[in-house]
């Protein structure tokens, strides 16, 4: 088919317009070919989801055991009777997951995973509320989208999820409660103890939060939040649960983005890169957590299937063989060190962040920082025609999580590309 005649059924039959003007044909390595044979550099990876790129040495050995896999038959569910591949991946999840997680349920999407969390955090703490962050991200199911901390994405949905409430986000760039870090004290994590106390019922089960905000433009919380939060959280009875979905198996350059730092989840919620590609989401709990769920609180009838739980495996395995995570630190430290010697030296980048190979650049214009959104797309648009793909979200922020297997002379290339590009945009450089 070719491109108009792809985009004309897309506007007929599909309910959600595409984020790229282009139709993917194939994919080899960390690039993505249209239909007019056009190859991209691919630096979204999927929304984060295809870790090992495209059809190459390393997708080879996925496909080789789900082939034999499916060989063997494609979905025996395991919520029915016993599935060798389902129970092998969740007990890899055990081993690799921070602290004391060990009990997983299989669903087919970090949504759904939410929604299941909700349901357990609530009962094993028997306390209704919730905490979220301010511009957090959650998912679009209803108990997902209650946690979600953007006005956007709720509108003219009805009635949300009662007793669900929203605190600061760690932001230092753009602070809400107008801030300066470290001067701050870390006020956005303190505010916590007065919302508890004037702002709730005292009922609260749990916090959950992204140990890196990705809709929100990647923001990686300051030094000691996560400490202060969870000294918090642990003192007043308060769960905490890490939303993983993003940020899992790698990207972060460990395989979980909560490594970074001295906090131990209750619950960790999974999704995207977890099923290898194929549609698997899941919580983790811990041995205390699981002790609070019941036979009827949950159930999926595909999640987890044969298929999925192979692919899931077999990725993971191959993340640990070849040293991805190692890899990811070390490319990305460079990644992000070229883009600050670039922010020095360019008014349209007010803030470069992230962790390993999960990484935004804010794009900005005037004295006030003001989020340039017509910039970021023309950005986006340029590097797409300069074979780049790329995302934007928050309105400004341009969002890089490239497969695990990308090469520095890959990331020379992006940033020779978007030097040329921020010229482009801009004219100016700063003095």
């Amino acid at each position: 088919m070719e491109m108009n005649s792809i985009k004309k059924k897309y506007e007929e039959f599909f309910l959600k317009p595409v984020m790229n003007e282009i139709a993917i044909r194939e994919g080899k390595g960390v690039r993505l070919i249209d239909v007019s044979g056009k190859e991209y550099i691919d630096f979204t990876s999927g929304f984060g989801i295809s870790l090992l790129g495209y059809n190459n040495e390393y997708t080879e050995h996925v496909n080789e055991a789900i082939q034999k896999q499916i060989s063997r038959g494609v979905t025996f569910t395991h919520y029915l009777y016993y599935s060798e591949p389902a129970i092998a991946l969740a007990e890899k999840l055990a081993e690799i997951s921070p602290g004391a997680l060990k009990k997983t349920f299989f669903c087919n999407s970090g949504s759904m995973a939410v929604e299941g969390a909700i349901r357990v955090i609530r009962k094993y703490k028997n306390r209704f509320e919730l905490l979220g962050l301010q511009q957090g991200f959650m998912g679009h199911t209803m108990g997902a989208v209650s946690l979600t901390g953007r006005s956007e994405d709720k509108r003219n949905i009805g009635p949300l999820l009662p007793g669900v409430y929203h605190i600061p986000a760690p932001y230092c760039f753009r602070c809400s409660l107008r801030q300066t870090y470290p001067g701050c004290n870390l006020a956005c994590a303190d505010y916590v103890e007065d919302f508890l106390e004037f702002g709730t019922t005292g009922n609260v089960a749990g916090l959950v939060i992204e140990p890196i905000m990705g809709h929100a433009g990647v923001i990686v919380p300051p030094d000691g939040y996560f400490s202060r939060i969870g000294e918090i959280c642990r003192r007043h009875g308060i769960a905490v649960v890490a939303d993983e979905t993003l940020t899992g198996f790698g990207k972060t350059g460990k395989m979980f983005a909560v490594e970074h730092w001295e906090i131990e989840p209750d619950i960790m919620i999974l999704g995207k890169a977890l099923g290898g590609g194929f549609p698997l989401g899941a919580f983790i709990v811990t041995d205390d957590v699981a002790s609070a769920f019941e036979y009827g609180d949950a159930s999926s009838g595909l999640g987890g299937d044969s298929v999925s739980s192979t692919a899931s495996l077999t990725t993971i395995e191959l993340i640990e063989k070849e040293a991805l995570c190692e890899k990811a630190a070390r490319l990305g430290d460079y990644l992000i060190n070229e883009l600050r010697h670039l922010e020095a030296t360019s008014e349209a980048i007010g803030e470069v962040r992230g962790k390993g190979l999960f990484v935004g650049i804010e794009i900005v214009e005037g004295d006030n920082h003001n989020k340039a959104h017509q910039k970021a797309q023309q950005i986006k648009r340029l590097m797409q025609e300069g074979g780049f793909l790329l995302t934007v979200y928050a309105g400004s922020t341009i969002r890089l999580t490239p497969p695990l297997i990308i090469e520095q002379d890959h990331i020379d290339r992006f940033i020779e590309t978007f030097i040329s590009v921020l010229k482009k945009v801009t004219g100016v450089e700063r003095d």
